[in-house]
């Protein structure tokens, strides 16, 4: 049994885990679960990367047909009085920019909520990373060692995608 951090391990040219110190094959059990649940939701990230799950409004050819009437008949319509102008509203014009930055903060702060409690899942490989862990002796065969931090990204980079 070794104590080791993240940047006492890597992975041998097979893919074996190894410490870095010794040389030798280790594990540790949610780690390694946690690595390659990483490695799903990583390589699922960069698989969403351009693509669009967003429904899109249809063009309907009667109403462009409707529109273009309508534009035809007022195109000779002579103006004999001028419209008056919109009134300008400081007041009105700060609730409504309140409103829309109160309505992006809730927005916000529900994405930060969902991650954070998606990368609870990965408080492992954040424990190893920082503070290290008891490894014992054997053969784990894993992708990639990732960190919390290309995860973190991976993750933001899903929501981003899927919104």
């Amino acid at each position: 049994m070794e104590f080791l951090k993240s940047s006492e391990l890597e992975l041998n040219p097979a893919g074996y885990l190894i410490g870095t110190k010794s040389g030798k094959p280790v594990n540790h059990a949610s780690f390694v679960e946690q690595q390659q649940k990483a490695h799903y939701v990583v390589t699922l990230a960069n698989a969403v990367k351009g693509k669009t799950f967003k429904y899109k409004k249809l063009d309907n050819l009667d109403s462009i047909k409707e529109e273009v009437m309508k534009s035809i008949s007022s195109a000779n319509v002579r103006n004999y009085v001028t419209e008056p102008t919109k009134p300008v509203s400081k007041v009105n014009d700060e609730l409504v920019k309140f409103a829309l930055d109160f309505v992006s903060y809730e927005e916000a702060k529900d994405d930060a909520n969902k991650i954070n409690k998606f990368m609870n899942e990965f408080n492992s490989i954040a424990d190893i990373e920082s503070v290290g862990d008891y490894f014992t002796e054997g053969l784990v065969k894993l992708n990639k060692i990732y960190s919390i931090s290309e995860i973190q990204f991976a993750v933001e980079s899903y929501e981003l995608a899927t919104k």
